[in-house]
């Protein structure tokens, strides 16, 4: 009697503890960042942005879809794991990706970053016998597009140490 009781308890504590989710009609919105990068050529800066590409994603072949050096543009492809806090929703999504497409566009001393495109894969699982295929659909929960945004915006902020960061391999 007590295990059932400890149950029900534990139950309607977990269910307690969800926030509400938010749906919303709207796509997730872009993110969008200028860069100043101070002192250096758009060349430089644009090669410096593909080999940011290649050690920050698992395959910059696969990542880059578009480089032109004449306009200083760079289009790729990426993915994250979808940023999950808590157990429930660590549960529910945290084997999820988050899909995006990034645009780099370069120019002396400056760069910007587009992110936009952004969408979902959910898990790949069996029900009733067929493997259901993840498939790739809009993020409509407002609280989700908040944590997912958040953390596109640490990619950038990776960028941006990467790309105004003085590296030196002159000894080696």
């Amino acid at each position: 009697m007590k295990n059932i009781f400890t149950t029900l308890a534990l139950s309607f504590g977990l269910v307690g503890c969800m926030t509400p989710m938010t749906p919303t009609q709207q796509n997730m919105p872009e993110i969008t960042q200028v860069i100043e990068v101070p002192n250096k050529a758009k060349d430089q800066i644009f090669e410096e942005s593909k080999i940011w590409i290649a050690k920050s994603f698992k395959s910059a072949n696969n990542v880059i879809q578009y480089a032109d050096k004449e306009t200083g543009s760079i289009v790729g492809k990426g993915n994250i794991k979808y940023p999950c806090d808590g157990f429930i929703d660590c549960g529910a999504f945290g084997n999820d990706n988050v899909n995006f497409t990034i645009k780099i566009d370069t120019k002396d001393n400056k760069a910007r970053v587009v992110i936009s495109d952004i969408t979902r894969t959910n898990l790949t699982y069996v029900k009733g016998g067929v493997n259901n295929i993840g498939t790739e659909v809009p993020i409509v929960i407002v609280e989700h597009q908040k944590k997912i945004a958040t953390k596109l915006n640490e990619v950038v902020e990776q960028y941006k140490t990467a790309i105004t960061t003085k590296t030196s391999n002159q000894n080696w």
